[in-house]
């Protein structure tokens, strides 16, 4: 009897070290790490490592108050930036653009910065994308 229950509790163990396994593995490549994910899909498209795009970060703030902070943060940084208020809807979208290279450590620093900033003012950052990068004149 005394083996029986030792050979559960390993089982039981096992198992629960199993499970504990696979819930960690799915949410590392279900939630996993949007902006590496998008810059290598961007790689695979053709966008060269080491060349400068023009990038929109995006926000949602409750103000224009709130757009304004967070503009006076990030013009000093080299950001253009412009608000507006959205259509039906008491919110406003504050857009920065600026061109710098697609590195992931530098464009996950910016998500977790941009991300405490728009917290900060009652908001939310919505993300970044690429700009088509303007072709050169023959």
């Amino acid at each position: 009897m005394k083996w029986f229950t030792i050979l559960l509790i390993v089982v039981l163990a096992f198992s629960l070290l199993r499970i504990v396994t696979q819930i960690r593995k799915a949410t590392k490549s279900s939630g996993g790490d949007w902006d590496e994910r998008f810059i290598g899909q961007l790689r695979k498209a053709g966008m060269a490592s080491f060349d400068a795009y023009p990038v929109d970060f995006f926000f949602d703030l409750p103000s224009t108050a709130a757009c304004d902070a967070v503009a006076a943060e990030l013009e000093p940084e080299g950001y253009s930036v412009d608000s507006r208020q959205e259509p039906d809807s008491s919110n406003y979208s504050l857009h920065a653009t600026r061109s710098m290279r697609l590195l992931v450590p530098d464009m996950q620093a910016l998500t977790v910065k941009f991300r405490a900033l728009a917290e900060l003012h009652g908001g939310k950052y919505d993300g970044w994308a690429v700009a088509k990068k303007p072709k050169a004149l023959p």
